[in-house]
């Protein structure tokens, strides 16, 4: 940064001191050279305010149907891979009642990329409810990163959405007895976060940690779950969003 302002300030100083042709020349050369370097004082911004960490994979996709009918509540589900999981047995379950949609993602809510995803479906939507499970994926961020990421996310909500009412969703457990399960106490020191997020902006909470916990039998791999332990998340989450929605 200093580097650059040290080119501007040498290009003003040959500007003022007279406008002979070697010293135009020179003068539009650096400022030029400023304009090409003009990438790279976003780059540093970015790198100094936002930590990026990516995984080997990355995956965003949305689903939202009915998006301009009115005459249902509309349901907005945001979480990942197991949202996409219980979302169509939720759709199904909630039909006649609340109309749904998904935006799933492998974005951490600490990842700076969510916010962007999130406000592409936010903007020019009624959502009556959100809810919001994220928090098995970016474990390379921290607790503190998560935190902040997460309060950015209900903010963008409250500014886009103010009238939707917000889920929180206790993030599940990784599978015991999997080589993942050390990474539970994370899941729970974010759950705790969550709590805490939630009594701040009013939200509320949809345990869905405590359906799977300490039952590996309802799990098809460390992280996804069988048929039965869908069953559990979908009527977890019907009922959640349809005493928020009112019905």
């Amino acid at each position: 940064m200093e580097r650059q302002w040290a080119i501007v300030e040498r290009t003003v100083a040959l500007l003022a001191s007279g406008m002979n042709i070697m010293r135009l020349l020179l003068a539009i050369s650096l400022l030029l050279a400023v304009i090409a370097l003009a990438p790279s004082f976003a780059q540093e911004k970015i790198a100094g305010n936002s930590r990026v960490a990516r995984e080997g994979t990355e995956w965003c996709d949305a689903w939202l149907p009915n998006a301009t009918k009115t005459d249902l509540p509309y349901a907005l589900l945001v979480g990942d891979s197991i949202t996409r999981g219980y979302f169509p047995q939720v759709e199904k379950a909630l039909a006649g009642k609340v109309n749904c949609g998904r935006l799933t993602t492998s974005a951490c809510v600490a990842d700076p990329a969510f916010a962007s995803q999130l406000e592409g479906f936010l903007i020019g939507y009624k959502h009556s409810v959100i809810h919001f499970n994220n928090g098995l994926h970016g474990f390379e961020y921290s607790e503190e990163e998560y935190r902040e990421g997460y309060q950015k996310a209900l903010e963008l909500v409250k500014k886009l959405q103010p009238n939707a009412k917000v889920i929180i969703v206790l993030t599940t457990p990784l599978k015991p007895g999997s080589a993942q399960e050390n990474l539970t106490a994370r899941v729970e020191a974010r759950n705790t976060i969550a709590k805490e997020l939630a009594t701040k902006y009013g939200a509320t909470i949809d345990d869905l940690f405590s359906v799977s916990k300490d039952r590996p039998e309802l799990f098809s791999d460390p992280y996804h779950y069988k048929p039965e332990g869908i069953k559990l998340q979908t009527d977890k989450v019907s009922a959640a969003i349809l005493a928020a929605a009112g019905k």
